[in-house]
């Protein structure tokens, strides 16, 4: 039952009747016209610091303690209010909600203040929760196994966990794609080389591909802090990839692709990886190390990478030309190789940086 809180004057009336004082006889001891008093005494008037000080001069007890109770009986009066309750509940939502997920980001992408009810709404629909309670759980349940932070990056599990759902939610608003089939795994691969051998709305064109095979894919942006390039999972009944585009970098974007097309084909259909999502950040799991060598050996044609490597002991630009054009290969992913395989040779011994760039045009 909650605590009855009356108005100082009430107190003050009793006090009188106690000590056998009029009214009149009151305001003039501390000087304050009686029609002032009698409002404070019927609770229709504030009782101020002047009078509270007036009361203590003439034994009425401590002026702090009227204040302390008429601040009290103001703070019941409002909370009684409903207007101001909702709005003391409304902001103490948000101020939680602040503490859990990276506001600036969704800002960005939403332009979300969290100034409204519907924004807070918004932002847990994305989390797929209904409640903050729920969303604490959750995040405080959020450790994907397939997931390694980088060491070079510091890690805000918020961060990467608001990325993630945010991916999953957009994922879930593609509607009308086709369905997917393991079947059209050579189909997929060699439509996606040939688009990066070309390099001309690289983008564009993978989402168009990765559609028609039944693929959800796109770009998403991702807060600070969150050192991942991408992750794979399924979306309904369809595998979807989404990938951070951290650098810009045609031998980046393609691996990164690759990779997640490796958990697609070699992981997702698993019903043991049902619920897993697979991140793109050098982890070193059995299914990363497949997922790598995955996307190596379907960019490059591994007996036919063995023998360049065989035949090349110094690396140049005429020679990597030159394998590139023969195996209709973009010479920047066969760059990107040669430098992850034998790093003494990145950005020394071969001049493709120019070149290695995402197409858009």
């Amino acid at each position: 039952m909650s605590k009855i809180i009356l108005h100082p004057g009430i107190k003050l009336d009793q006090m009188l009747n106690d000590k056998g004082l009029s009214q009149r006889e009151l305001s003039s001891k501390i000087d304050v016209a009686h029609t002032v008093l009698n409002q404070i005494l019927k609770g229709n008037r504030f009782l101020n610091v002047n009078i509270a000080l007036s009361l203590e001069a003439c034994g009425f007890g401590k002026a702090k303690e009227w204040m302390k109770h008429q601040i009290d009986f103001q703070i019941h009066e409002a909370n009684k209010d409903k207007e101001t309750k909702e709005k003391n509940e409304f902001i103490k939502t948000k101020t939680e909600l602040e503490k859990l997920v990276p506001l600036s980001y969704f800002r960005k992408k939403y332009s979300l203040e969290l100034n409204s009810q519907d924004d807070m709404n918004e932002v847990l629909k994305v989390y797929n929760v209904e409640t903050i309670s729920e969303l604490k759980t959750n995040l405080s349940n959020y450790n994907p196994k397939h997931f390694r932070k980088s060491s070079k990056f510091a890690e805000d599990p918020q961060n990467v966990y608001a990325w993630t759902m945010l991916a999953e939610y957009q994922a879930a608003e593609i509607n009308n794609i086709k369905p997917f089939n393991l079947k059209n795994e050579t189909l997929l691969i060699d439509e996606l080389k040939d688009c990066f051998f070309r390099n001309k709305r690289t983008i564009d064109t993978t989402t168009n591909i990765l559609n028609k095979y039944g693929i959800k894919f796109f770009i998403l942006d991702k807060p600070s802090k969150t050192p991942v390039e991408g992750k794979s999972f399924l979306s309904g009944k369809n595998p979807a990839i989404v990938l951070t585009l951290k650098y810009k970098r045609l031998d980046n974007f393609a691996f990164n692709l690759m990779h997640e097309l490796g958990h697609v084909f070699k992981h997702l259909p698993n019903p043991k990886y049902k619920d897993k999502n697979f991140y793109t950040n050098n982890v070193t799991t059995k299914e990363e190390r497949e997922a790598d060598d995955y996307a190596k050996n379907h960019l490059i044609d591994p007996n036919v990478w063995d023998k360049f490597i065989y035949d090349n002991i110094e690396f140049n630009s005429e020679a990597i030309e030159k394998f590139a054009a023969k195996n209709n290969i973009h010479p920047a992913i066969v760059k990107g190789r040669i430098c992850f395989e034998f790093p003494k040779y990145y950005k020394r011994r071969i001049s493709l940086s120019k070149s290695n760039v995402i197409g858009d045009s």
